[in-house]
């Protein structure tokens, strides 16, 4: 495993999909590995549906990377060696690189397991040089087996002897999957000389090119290019990986934790404009969930199971029932009671546990029937010209979750739009509403609502289906302009008239216009009932969280942690000599770089050196000699002075100086405190 590799609980998104088991009835069992917070319903309520997380997101990447694999495993099992070219393979892997680790772990343990055992994977940290590249190489082809130099005749004597009497001889599949962060020169000069051992070891590379084909020949030149036969292979965008994964896995019926608007938006803009990993927003909505639950055992009843809400009421303390009560919406909740109700809600445990049964019930409805109707709402509008509301589930969800969808503007735009539509493509739209509705009624539900809405759709369809043809009857009717119009004289007037009677409806509406109104006001009377913004309902934060703070969590202020960590090193150390009263103060006993960083501060923009280094001498080893007037006859410790040096340069790695071209003995400060 990488040292970087994030090291966590456990991996994925939540989801009960459609047949999933439900996990809830493990929430009161002790998890494997016990910790502080094992006894706690909170705790395990998280832990049982993060572990239905890790499982489907997996299921899902590994199932996105198949169709890829599946063709590159093909070819390096296919694949053969002319005389002077090197079967290579250009995965397009884009640029989510965060996503790529597994991907390409994922590809090494397949070719070890179906294609061939000899597989190399040379990452760019590792290979710097040449000669780091090739021993890595040969040390994963021998398992690092042999105490000697390695080298490409070992590498071929190994081979040799390995399938000295067999007819079959498999390959040897070495995996790049950071092309672009390898030294040209040094890629060069590897494919060069393991070409001239083609006829005798069977290579085949594997390039992971996360921007496009012609990085690869813009790195090569053409007497290189010309030793490897490349075939180009793409893998699907993160973009679309992304919209799979919350389809799949948030945006059903079945998962009862659900992300604020403002978390949301944050979630997807960090994936958007900052790494296109669809990992870190998977563990983006971990690190919600935790901030979620951790919030108190009131958050054990977000879960879909009505027998574990119940069972979770029932082991409620009083401290738990007070968590409900500081939550935001329960003073709606308190002032929608009768009057006489309300002091029973704030200081009867037992009423509110009546109560609070049949108000997360109503939440976890809302949530169930938000992503059947998210999902309706989604075939209606994706294909509409310029997509007011967006192509994908999620755009749709944003707005849902941020304002009443129905009063906004791009819904209303939308309605607009479809009130156009030909018979054709609202039958097929109702098609396929009638599709998702039952792929949700079939899993057992026995809410006669949603059935009634699936019922009239498709009672709809039928009617638009046996309208064969659009019915053009003209009706006779009294023209109305020839009677407003007549006796006009005055052109103004007349410009009014016209104006009036441009907005009235002249023209009778035939069948399907009449079928296809009804139709649309029956759709938009539903989603208002069933999109309203989750605020609006009781106790809605047991499972919506919205907490933008959040974002200090995920989005790191650097510099200010830097500065933080080096102006008081106690912040973070937790080391009683480092502790001081003000951060003005310094002392000896604090890290070289931390004296040098607060005291460079005291400095404009310009900083002597041998001043830097006397002030520094002043902290770190005070001495009689120091009240000197001629400084220049200070006697400097060469270790202090060493260490002096070191400090400098870490600030400089670090940016907070660089050298001055002006004077020499003096460096340009980059920043300023705060």
């Amino acid at each position: 495993m990488a040292k970087n590799e994030t090291i966590s609980v456990s991996k994925g998104v939540f989801v009960f999909k459609n047949g999933l088991r439900n996990t809830s009835k493990k929430v009161y069992k002790s998890s494997k590995k016990s910790n502080m917070f094992s006894n706690n319903l909170w705790y395990q309520e998280f832990t049982s549906l993060w572990e239905a997380i890790s499982h489907e997101y997996e299921t899902l990447t590994a199932q996105m990377f198949a169709s890829t694999t599946s063709d590159l495993l093909r070819f390096v099992e296919t694949s053969r060696a002319e005389p002077d070219e090197i079967p290579a393979a250009a995965l397009l892997t884009g640029i989510n690189m965060p996503d790529h680790e597994a991907q390409f772990k994922n590809l090494d343990k397949l070719l070890k397991d179906r294609i061939t055992p000899h597989v190399a994977l040379l990452r760019s940290q590792q290979c710097g040089k040449l000669k780091n590249l090739i021993e890595s190489m040969i040390g994963q082809f021998l398992n690092n087996e042999t105490t000697i130099t390695p080298s490409l005749p070992l590498l071929q004597r190994w081979y040799d002897d390995l399938y000295e009497t067999e007819t079959k001889k498999l390959k040897l599949a070495v995996i790049i999957p950071d092309f672009e962060a390898f030294s040209p020169k040094v890629l060069q000069n590897f494919i060069l000389i393991i070409s001239s051992y083609l006829h005798k070891l069977p290579f085949v590379l594997i390039f992971g090119i996360a921007t496009s084909i012609s990085s690869l020949y813009t790195s090569l030149p053409y007497h290189v290019i010309s030793k490897i036969n490349v075939q180009v292979f793409k893998c699907q965008p993160s973009i679309v990986h992304l919209n799979n994964v919350l389809e799949e896995l948030l945006f059903t019926p079945f998962c009862p934790f659900q992300l604020g608007g403002r978390v949301f938006d944050l979630f997807t803009e960090i994936f958007l404009f900052y790494d296109f990993s669809v990992h870190n927003f998977v563990q983006n909505i971990k690190i919600a969930m935790m901030e979620h639950f951790c919030q108190g055992n009131a958050m054990a009843l977000c879960q879909t199971d009505k027998r574990g809400i119940k069972e979770v009421i029932d082991l409620f303390e009083h401290d738990d029932y007070e968590s409900v009560r500081h939550l935001l919406s329960f003073r709606n909740l308190v002032e929608a009671e009768p009057p006489e109700n309300r002091i029973k809600l704030l200081t009867d445990d037992q009423y509110l546990k009546m109560v609070l049964y049949d108000k997360v019930i109503a939440v976890q409805k809302y949530t169930r029937r938000l992503h059947v109707f998210l999902k309706c709402l989604h075939v209606l509008v994706r294909d509409l010209p310029g997509a007011p509301m967006g192509k994908n589930i999620r755009e749709i969800y944003a707005l849902t979750v941020r304002k009443t969808i129905t009063e906004s503007q791009e819904y209303k735009e939308c309605f607009q739009l479809l009130s156009f539509q030909s018979k054709d493509e609202l039958s097929s739209k109702l098609e396929k509403i009638t599709k998702v509705m039952e792929c949700y009624i079939n899993t057992g539900s026995k809410k006669t609502q949603l059935k009634d809405f699936c019922m009239t759709i498709k009672r709809f369809k039928n009617e638009l289906d046996v309208l064969d043809s659009i019915d053009v009857t003209n009706v006779e009717v009294e023209s109305i302009q020839d009677v407003a119009l007549s006796g006009l004289t005055d052109r103004k007037a007349l410009k009014e008239a016209l104006m009036s009677l441009s907005k009235q409806q002249i023209k009778p509406l035939n069948k399907y216009e009449k079928l296809r109104g009804e139709i649309l006001n029956f759709l938009s009377k539903n989603f208002e009932i069933f999109m309203v913004h989750p605020s609006s309902l009781h106790l809605y934060e047991i499972c919506f969280f919205d907490d933008i703070s959040i974002k200090d969590k995920i989005v790191g202020t650097h510099r200010s942690a830097i500065h933080n960590a080096l102006n008081d090193p106690y912040y973070y150390l937790q080391c009683k000599c480092c502790e001081i009263s003000n951060t003005r103060t310094v002392k000896a006993t604090m890290p070289d770089i931390c004296i040098a960083y607060k005291l460079h501060l005291e400095w404009g923009k310009m900083i002597n050196l041998y001043d830097w280094l006397l002030a520094f001498l002043c902290v770190v080893d005070p001495r009689e000699d120091d009240d000197l007037d001629d400084k220049s006859k200070k006697v400097v410790n060469p270790e202090l002075q060493a260490r002096f040096t070191q400090a400098v340069a870490e600030l400089e790695y670090l940016g907070f100086i660089k050298s001055s071209k002006r004077k020499m003995d003096h460096v340009m400060r980059l920043t300023w405190e705060g």
